[in-house]
């Protein structure tokens, strides 16, 4: 049986959608995000910490947390059901075997567009980082010429997704190892390429180092952890990161669903929302 971009997760994750940004509730923070390259608003980039961080990829500490709590929660579902670390990047580990068989390695670029299942987006996401590929978000509204540029400007060994033309809606996984892939990546090699608004917009590269120091700044600042539930909100890819590689889980669920924002934090249980700070606001 052919499986898609979520692999495994598919199944358990039927009817997710992509979160919104309504207002929280009175007494619940949000955590403030690291400039990205996301449609959401920029922020200020974060003041730059004496520390000095040994160089990583942005995806290893993610691995490393799966295996040392494997069975703890990665995903929270909007219906309450968990996928554990355990499920989460063996289904990623499938997805990036598959995706290396096309010529997904370091210094290939693989497209990412109208993915809207989220767990699938994340399982998607992070089986790019695992091939050593940097994704390219891809949207399905985009004029034909912008896209057709883009394309041309990055030519990505595949895309994953569905609204742009030559996407593929899922890869055939079974049969692939559940284990982490070998690669040969670097600190150095991009996570991600991403573009503004505009008719000849410039990319913006990420490197695996520069995500990796800008999430380590932001633990530092809001330290996650095991039993932290965090609601995203709009914000880059790259960011997602942040709480799987700490032990703690990412709640994707869409409170325009649900209802109010702080009925959800109380069914689901949610610790940390993580948005920009003019959300909070209505802005």
């Amino acid at each position: 049986m052919a499986a898609g971009a979520g692999g495994a997760v598919r199944d358990a994750v039927r009817g997710a959608e992509p979160p919104a940004a309504p207002s929280a509730p009175a007494g619940l923070t949000a955590l403030p995000s690291a400039p990205g390259l996301s449609p959401a608003p920029e922020l200020p980039p974060l003041p730059r910490r004496a520390v000095r961080y040994p160089a990583t990829t942005a995806v290893g500490p993610v691995e490393a947390q799966a295996a040392r709590t494997p069975d703890a929660p990665a995903l929270v579902l909007a219906g309450g059901e968990t996928v554990g670390y355990r499920e989460l990047n063996a289904s990623a580990n499938r997805l990036a075997r598959a995706l290396a068989a096309r010529g997904a390695r370091p210094g290939a670029v693989v497209g990412l567009a109208g993915l809207r299942d989220p767990a699938e987006l994340l399982t998607a996401l992070l089986a790019v980082a695992k091939s050593g590929a940097a994704y390219l978000p891809l949207d399905p509204a985009d004029a034909p010429g912008r896209r057709e540029r883009l394309l041309a400007e990055n030519t990505p060994v595949c895309v994953l997704g569905e609204g742009v033309p030559g996407a593929l809606a899922g890869l055939e996984t079974d049969g692939e190892l559940p284990t982490d892939p070998p690669r040969a990546l670097t600190p150095h090699h991009l996570l991600c390429v991403g573009y503004g608004p505009g008719g000849r917009p410039t990319a913006v590269r990420l490197t695996h180092g520069e995500a990796d120091r800008r999430v380590r700044e932001l633990q530092a600042e809001h330290p996650l952890g095991p039993g932290d539930r965090v609601l995203h909100l709009g914000l880059p890819l790259w960011e997602y990161l942040w709480p799987l590689r700490t032990g703690a889980a990412v709640v994707l669920a869409d409170p325009r669903l649900e209802g109010e924002l702080g009925a959800l934090v109380r069914e689901l249980g949610v610790t940390a929302v993580r948005m920009a700070p003019g959300a909070l606001l209505g802005g």
